[in-house]
Order: C-alpha cells, then structure tokens, then sequence
C-alpha cells in the first residue's frame, strides 16, 4: 500500500478516537465530496466536519478501512478496499455496525499535503447488533 495511505489512516483513526471534527477537517480538501447509500452528495470540509462533530456527541466511533489496492498518480492518488464502522451509543443502547467497500481519492495540495478529496462507500447497516 502507498506510505501516504498508511500515514493519513493512522491519522484519521486516532482523530475518530479523540473525537476530534477538526483534525478530521484538516484532512480534507475544502472542496471534498462523499457519497453514501440513501443520502444526498456531502460537499465541503464544513460539512463533513458538522457531521463528525454531531456523530461524536451521540457515539464512540470506531472505523476501520482494508485496502485492496493503492495507486499514485502525480497530485492525485485512489484506493479501494473495505470500509467498517460502529457505533457504539454514549448513554448505552444499542450498537450499530455498518460495512462494505469504499474508494477514497486523494490530492496533493499546492503545499505539498495529501488530503482526502473524495469518497464512496456502499456501506450497508448489518444486522449483527448488540445492546451495550
């Protein structure tokens, strides 16, 4: 797998972990996109930010992404593989696990960082959830 890969998903895994919407922010582009099953396109680093920040007060967040492939191509880079998160209830309830396969494209800045610029996942909830 690229380097890159590897360093930005330790990155966003530890941010996840400290709940952290703005590190998350930061690595993004500011014109990001991601797409998701049954819900409309989320364009720009506010919005996927608003969105950790409101994930964050109602869940313990853990995402895990497997890639299957990397490659790098001047400014940009892709890879897919799969993406898994759940989501664990701060005040208990029950536990949600979502999983399927993503592709994440990414873009060297003008400055020379790697930022995450779009993404598609086909993550589907599953039914193997438990009450916590």
């Amino acid at each position: 797998m690229c380097a890159l890969f590897d360093g930005l998903l330790e990155d966003w895994s530890a941010a996840v972990r400290a709940k952290d919407p703005a590190r998350l922010a930061a690595m993004l582009t500011e014109d990001c996109v991601f797409l998701a099953p049954h819900a409309p396109p989320m364009r720009g680093r506010k919005t996927v930010e608003q969105l950790y920040a409101n994930l964050f007060m109602r869940y313990d967040l853990v995402q895990e992404f497997h890639f299957e492939e990397t490659q790098r191509m001047g400014v940009w880079a892709f890879g897919w593989g799969t993406d898994d998160v759940t989501m664990t209830p701060v005040g208990g309830g029950q536990v949600l696990r979502f999983a399927g396969h993503g592709v994440s494209i990414l873009r060297r800045e003008p400055n020379g960082v790697w930022q995450f610029a779009r993404g598609i996942n086909n993550a589907t909830r599953q039914e193997s959830c438990i009450e916590r």
